[in-house]
C-alpha cells in the first residue's frame, strides 16, 4: 500500500510537501495546546532516557531484570530528593540575600551613571531603583522560567509513576515492535541506540561542568557556588547558549559583592571550562551521534521553546536528534532528514544526484 502510494505522489507536483506540512502543523499545534500533559511526560521519559545506561550496566553485570529496575527507580528517587533540598535550601538564602544584591547594584548603578553624568557623557541621570524595589524587573525575568518549572513540580508524583511504568516497559515495548514488524524494531533499536548514547555522553559532560563551575566559584568566593553548579549543568542541556545564560547570575554576584576585577575572572572561568567541555570533549565523544545543523539546533530550543517553555529548551535537541532519524528511515520524508542533518552526507558523497 505504501510503495502504491509513492508512485502516485510523485505525478502531484509539491502534494506531498503539503501533506507532511499540513500533518507537522496539526501536531505541533496539539503540543501547544496541551504543554502542560506534555511537559509531564517528556520529563518522564528524559528521565528514562538518562536511567537506561546504568540500568543496561547492571544488566550486563548479572543483575535481574526487575532488581535493576528496583536500583536505578530507587537511586533516581534518592538523588533527585537530595538535590532537590539542597538547591532548595540554595534558593531560599538566593531569596533572602536577594535584596542584598539589589541595594549594592541599585549603588553601583547610580554612582556609575552620575560620573557618567558629571563627565558629559550622559544628558540625564537614569535610575532604576523604584523598579528593582517594586520588585518588577525580577518578577518579569522569573516569571516564565518559575511557570514552566512550577508546572514540572506540581506534576511531580504524576512524572514518578510514568517514570515508573517506563522503565518496567521498555524492554517490552521493544519485544511488541519487533513481535509487530522487524523493519520498526530495527529502526526503533537503532533510535533508542543513539539517543542512550547522546543522553549518556550529555549527561556526563554536563555533570562534569556543573562541577567544576561549582568548585571555582567555591574557590573564587562566590556565594551559592552548588545552586550555580546545579544551573550549569541543567542549562548544558540546552546547546550553543544554556552555558551563557547558566554564566549570568554567578557573574552578575561576582561583580556586585566582590568588585569588577572578580566578576570578569568569574567570566573568564566560565568560559575556559564551558569551551574546553562544549567545543573540544564533547564534540569528539559525541562523533556522528549528533550530526545536526548547528542553525538547526539553535532554531529548535527557540521553536520548542515557544511550543512547549522552558522544559521544551531543555529537550529540544533530543526531540529534533528523534524527528531526524525517523525521517531519515523514510524515503518519502528523507529529504527532510537531510536538511536537518549538517552536511555530513553531502561531503561524504553519500547521496547522488537522482536522490532529489
Amino acid at each position: 500500500m505504501e510503495n502504491k502510494l509513492e508512485h502516485y505522489l510523485q505525478f502531484v507536483p509539491g502534494i506531498r510537501f503539503w501533506i507532511i506540512a499540513t500533518g507537522v502543523i496539526v501536531v505541533f499545534a496539539a503540543l501547544k495546546a496541551a504543554s502542560h500533559l506534555v511537559n509531564i511526560v517528556l520529563v518522564a521519559a528524559f528521565l528514562t532516557a538518562v536511567s537506561m545506561a546504568p540500568l543496561n550496566w547492571l544488566k550486563k553485570h548479572g543483575v535481574n531484570k526487575t532488581l535493576a529496575n528496583i536500583i536505578v527507580i530507587l537511586t533516581a528517587v534518592l538523588v533527585i530528593g537530595i538535590i532537590g533540598l539542597v538547591i532548595g535550601a540554595s534558593i531560599n538564602s538566593f531569596a533572602e540575600k536577594m535584596p542584598v544584591y539589589e541595594d549594592k547594584f541599585v549603588t553601583i548603578w547610580d554612582n556609575t551613571v552620575k560620573s557618567l553624568y558629571e563627565k558629559g557623557f550622559l544628558e540625564n541621570q537614569m535610575t532604576i531603583k523604584e523598579g528593582f524595589k517594586s520588585g518588577n524587573l525580577i518578577m518579569i525575568a522569573a516569571a516564565p522560567v518559575a511557570s514552566g518549572f512550577g508546572t514540572v513540580i506540581s506534576g511531580g508524583f504524576i512524572i514518578f509513576i510514568l517514570f515508573v511504568f517506563m522503565m518496567f516497559e521498555s524492554d517490552m515495548f521493544m519485544r511488541k515492535l519487533h513481535y509487530i514488524s522487524r523493519g520498526s524494531s530495527k529502526d526503533a533499536d537503532m533510535i533508542v541506540h543513539q539517543l542512550r548514547s547522546y543522553f549518556g555522553i550529555k549527561t556526563l559532560t554536563s555533570l562534569t561542568t556543573g562541577v567544576l563551575i561549582g568548585l571555582m566559584l567555591f574557590i573564587l568566593g562566590v556565594d551559592f557556588p552548588v545552586l550555580w553548579g546545579f544551573f550549569a549543568f541543567i542549562l548544558n542541556y540546552i546547546p550553543s547558549i544554556g552555558s551563557f545564560i547558566a554564566a549570568i547570575p554567578a557573574v552578575l554576584i561576582a561583580f556586585i559583592i566582590q568588585g569588577p576585577f572578580m566578576g570578569a575572572v568569574t567570566l573568564v572561568g566560565y568560559l575556559v571550562i564551558n569551551t574546553i567541555i562544549g567545543n573540544v570533549i564533547e564534540p569528539q565523544l559525541m562523533g556522528k551521534n549528533l550530526g545536526l545543523s548547528p542553525f538547526v539546533v539553535f532554531f529548535s530550543m527557540i521553536f520548542f521553546g515557544f511550543i512547549l517553555g522552558p522544559i521544551g529548551m531543555l529537550i529540544a535537541t533530543p526531540l529534533t536528534i528523534i524527528l531526524k532519524m525517523i525521517f531519515d528511515n523514510r524515503p518519502v520524508t528523507r529529504n527532510i532528514g537531510i536538511m536537518l542533518g549538517d552536511g555530513r552526507e553531502i561531503r561524504s558523497g553519500g547521496i547522488n544526484k537522482r536522490d532529489f
